[in-house]
């Protein structure tokens, strides 16, 4: 999942660099895969039987087989500014029953064809993190709201704390001791602490529900929890 931004840089995520974060990134957040199928879980009853679900930052495609394969009758819009990484995912579900009920656009959600809209579900996983909170959080969530139907579901999941505070301090570095634990190479694992400190914008959960309020959300629902990767449940508010 890559940053949904204004203004995409869509030679950042090349072919082989995709690939290695394929292979990679299971083994430094806990739970990935956990998080894909639970979030089928989570929208399963919420979501008709016919749904149309968007997928924003579709990344290598785990995330449409994992929903495809919760509900056959599921079709998905799937966006991605990273054009390599949707290249995987196309490959990745090529061959797959979800391939044929699923649309593939290299581009932000709010570029988006317009006919692309009132859809019965949304998900964002391991995007908005990347994003600044200069205002490009908000107008990430208020182009996915802008695109579903009231009362729709959107799962949520982010690196999410108080940057500085004893806590985050704390988590982060449990968090590093765990990869080291699994065996992940000391000098990726430094090199991955470097990365977040450099690129992820974290807030603290109290802001992420101001954003979705005022994106049209309602507070989110806390159900998955990863060291410092949280998955939340929030519906689009049938009033404004």
């Amino acid at each position: 999942m890559t940053a949904d931004t204004k203004t995409p840089d869509r030679d950042t995520f090349h072919a082989s660099r995709a690939k290695r974060y394929d292979d990679t990134i299971r083994r430094v957040i806990p739970g990935y895969d956990a998080l894909h199928s639970m979030t089928g879980v989570m929208l399963k009853d919420a979501v008709p039987a016919d749904g149309r679900v968007l997928v924003v930052g579709a990344g290598t495609g785990a995330e449409l087989l994992a929903l495809g394969q919760a509900a056959p009758g599921w079709s998905f819009t799937a966006c991605d500014p990273a054009a390599g990484m949707l290249a995987i995912a196309e490959d990745r579900i090529k061959g797959h029953p979800v391939a044929e009920r699923c649309g593939l656009h290299p581009c932000l959600c709010a570029d988006l064809p317009a006919e692309e809209t009132a859809f019965d579900a949304a998900t964002c996983l391991l995007v908005m993190h990347f994003l600044p909170d200069d205002g490009t959080k908000l107008t990430l969530l208020k182009s996915i709201a802008a695109r579903m139907k009231p009362g729709a579901p959107l799962i949520l999941a982010d690196m999410h704390e108080t940057p500085g505070s004893p806590r985050h301090q704390l988590i982060m570095d449990a968090w590093m001791h765990w990869q080291l634990g699994n065996g992940i190479d000391p000098v990726e694992v430094e090199k991955g602490r470097r990365h977040v400190e450099r690129d992820v914008h974290f807030v603290p959960l109290s802001r992420l529900t101001d954003l979705l309020d005022e994106a049209g959300f309602t507070a989110p629902e806390h159900f998955f929890q990863a060291f410092l990767f949280g998955g939340f449940i929030a519906w689009r508010k049938t009033e404004d």
